[in-house]
């Protein structure tokens, strides 16, 4: 019993001092947080990221995904009056006016750069025909992007009834807008002169408001490269920033910060963290070849070992392969593989990702094993049965009357025999009297 007390002390101490020798959490301002890497979507540190809250002006990352991907950024439109007019005149915006001929290229600039109202709403007009109609696909495509907290209201951010969404939804917003390097273009440009058209003379100069891609300002961080910002009463300070290093491509979401500066600052914090607390581990299909077949097997299906591939995850340091655990699903067209934080594994992942750690890591489409027709085996000669001819089935159904004939036969001429012995017998016993 002492040695099982011991064993257990000795075990708690080993996992103690493996928790501590991970990277401190950030100390963050804001109240919502995630850190997530933008090459495979990994949740790599969050602070009540589910926590439903208005968003402002980053509701413009959603908006600009949709013209990114719906839309034609060569193209030309004209202001409309709907847009216009649904805008406050307290808010954010370039002044645009009704009938102005604009290309979406520079209300790109005008929505990612100066985050113009006015400038939002005439995109969603030019991509759906209308506002609501384009508020509609905004919320179709969270729902498809995976987000269970978001709800849009308007393409623009202002405050209204029933448009929010939290920091994990956002990142994932944001992770597919950064999947298209015109996002990066407009939305890491400093400032931008705005052409003539035919109402406004040329020499209008707008300028970012995220202030940590300005070289000049205290909060400058290089590894930023594309970014949005966010403000409203209700809102506070909002925040999405994507940043790349040597050996990290991330993206940090904040909302609800009180401090404008607070966004900026939070945002290096996560950055750091994200680079110091973990590492890039690549586990080669080999390695993990065995497990998912065991997984797939207990999922009642086999998959084709020969199609998987390495993968690579952002893991805290001091955890490698060995910390991971695989489960499978069939699904219509083969198979998901999900790879996740094994369990023994699970409360050291907790210490560093602020997670259960029970939320999938990756997830992988694989095919199934496809199934081997077994050729027919060839039945040896002597084993073959032998179909009777049609000729022969006539004898064949007289063959029990035959077999009568025979033995009855036999029998006579047995009889026949005994009869002739017996007087051979006789004669030969008269003779000799």
């Amino acid at each position: 019993m002492r040695k099982k007390i011991l064993a257990c002390l000795l075990a708690g101490i080993a996992l103690c001092g493996s928790i501590s020798a991970f990277a401190a959490a950030p100390a963050l301002s804001s109240p919502t947080a995630c850190l997530m890497d933008a090459d495979s979507g990994q949740i790599l540190y969050q602070k009540s990221a589910q926590t439903e809250l208005p968003m402002a002006s980053i509701t413009k990352v959603m908006t600009a995904l949709l013209v990114i991907e719906n839309g034609d950024l060569s193209a030309s439109t004209t202001a409309t009056a709907e847009a216009i007019n649904s805008v406050d005149l307290e808010s954010t915006r370039i002044g645009f006016e009704p009938n102005e001929q604009l290309t979406v290229d520079e209300l790109m600039y005008s929505m990612l750069v100066y985050s113009a109202n006015d400038a939002a709403n005439i995109l969603a007009v030019y991509t759906a025909g209308d506002l609501q109609t384009f508020v509609n696909q905004m919320n179709e495509k969270a729902k498809e992007l995976g987000c269970t907290h978001t709800h849009f209201a308007n393409p623009n951010g202002l405050d209204t009834d029933g448009h929010y969404s939290c920091a994990e939804d956002m990142a994932r917003i944001t992770r597919a807008a950064n999947q298209h390097p015109e996002f990066s273009k407009y939305s890491s440009t400093v400032s931008y002169v705005l052409p003539a058209d035919n109402l406004i003379g040329p020499g209008w100069e707008i300028r970012t408001k995220v202030n940590m891609i300005k070289k000049e300002d205290p909060t400058y961080d290089a590894r930023v490269y594309a970014a949005k910002t966010g403000w409203t009463t209700k809102a506070h300070n909002t925040f999405v920033a994507c940043g790349k290093s040597e050996n990290a491509n991330l993206i940090v979401t904040v909302l609800g910060c009180p401090m404008k500066n607070g966004i900026f600052l939070d945002t290096t914090a996560l950055l750091n963290y994200g680079e110091q607390a973990y590492q890039p581990v690549t586990v080669t299909a080999e390695e993990y070849r065995a497990q998912a077949k065991k997984a797939a097997k207990q999922a009642g299906c086999s998959i084709d070992t020969d199609a998987l591939s390495d993968i690579t995850l952002r893991l805290p340091k001091g955890m490698g392969a060995n910390d991971l655990a695989y489960t499978c699903a069939k699904t219509e067209t083969g198979a998901q593989l999900t790879v996740s934080v094994a369990e023994s594994s699970r409360q050291a992942y907790t210490a560093v990702t602020n997670t259960d750690g029970a939320q999938p890591l990756l997830q992988m489409q694989v095919p199934l094993r496809a199934a081997v027709k077994e050729e027919p085996k060839a039945v040896p000669a002597m084993a073959q049965e032998v179909e009777p001819q049609a000729d022969a089935l006539p004898l064949l159904q007289n063959d029990g009357a035959l077999i009568a004939v025979c033995v009855a036969g036999a029998t006579l001429i047995v009889f026949a025999l005994m009869l002739v012995i017996g007087l051979v017998r006789r004669i030969s016993h008269k003779n000799k009297v």
